[in-house]
């Protein structure tokens, strides 16, 4: 894969690192990480050299997470300076209309983008098993594994102890089948996880996120597509689509019968297929349908 790297400046002077692989003038689809880890994690995405030579992949690495600058309180966590990096890394890239793969926590991104940006700025969005929003709503979609250890991971007063069984469980729940993923790949994302301070990711967990924006746009007709692992430890997503349905008149879904929190590292063309199918047969432009 050529890849090309850039750092990009965010409207606060924050550097986001972000790649590309470099096939300008295709469809451009940024993709956007889960909590506490990096764009690297779609590698295996973006080496794919069919889906890779049909599309113009982007990836870039949230403020306060992986590769990017760290802020050094919450007021560097509002909505819009995420809404900013976003448009900093399109206009890095020179990208215009792209659509967006958000994981997991990388999913919130599309509300910040919708509430801060015009309604035709993207044309379409896909949701790897992720939430539209933060806070206690988040009880609505994910797991009893997931309530009880996030609280843990952005914790001040636990201990080095519970900090580190939180990381783990947290970390095997990402997968379907633990056991069966290479250790290298486990050690690998488990050192993204650690790759900024662990306040930094409270900010980024504790942050507001406004769904509203989002919503209205749905009703008008904006494409939204989940793809969801059926085997999952971390988020419901037949929840997930059913708290959607009633916000987006063009909502399609895909369940992944043996697919985990991280679909698309462990079902690779099954997501890319379902990725690919969306983007072929929707285009947003703007107005209400």
């Amino acid at each position: 894969m050529t890849k090309t790297v850039k750092n990009v400046t965010s409207s606060d002077g924050l550097k986001i690192y972000a790649d590309s692989n470099g096939n300008a003038g295709k469809t451009s689809i940024v993709f956007i990480h889960g909590f506490r880890l990096t764009g690297a994690v779609f590698d295996r995405i973006f080496e794919d050299p069919e889906f890779t030579s049909k599309f113009h992949l982007i990836r870039y690495d949230l403020r306060g997470q992986g590769r990017s600058g760290v802020p050094e309180n919450a007021e560097g966590h509002v909505s819009k300076l995420y809404a900013d990096d976003f448009v900093a890394v399109c206009e890095a890239f020179e990208i215009k209309k792209p659509y967006t793969v958000g994981w997991s926590y990388g999913c919130t991104v599309l509300s910040d983008v919708m509430t801060h940006l015009p309604p035709d700025y993207l044309s379409g969005s896909i949701y790897l098993g992720g939430p539209p929003f933060l806070g206690e709503d988040l009880a609505k979609i994910v797991t009893t594994e997931c309530l009880a250890v996030l609280p843990l991971l952005m914790s001040t007063t636990c201990t080095s102890a519970e900090y580190e069984d939180a990381l783990t469980r947290f970390s095997e729940g990402l997968y379907s089948t633990p056991k069966d993923v290479p250790i290298e790949t486990k050690w690998l994302w488990r050192g993204m996880m650690s790759s900024a301070p662990p306040a930094s990711y409270g900010y980024a967990l504790q942050r507001k996120v406004d769904p509203s924006a989002l919503f209205a746009i749905g009703k008008k007709g904006y494409p939204l597509h989940v793809i969801a692992g059926a085997d999952e430890a971390l988020l419901d997503g037949v929840k997930l689509v059913a708290l959607l349905k009633p916000e987006f008149t063009k909502l399609t879904w895909h369940y992944v019968e043996k697919g985990g929190h991280s679909v698309f590292h462990q079902n690779v063309q099954e997501t890319i297929d379902s990725i690919t199918k969306f983007v072929d047969e929707n285009r947003w432009t703007g107005v209400a349908e």
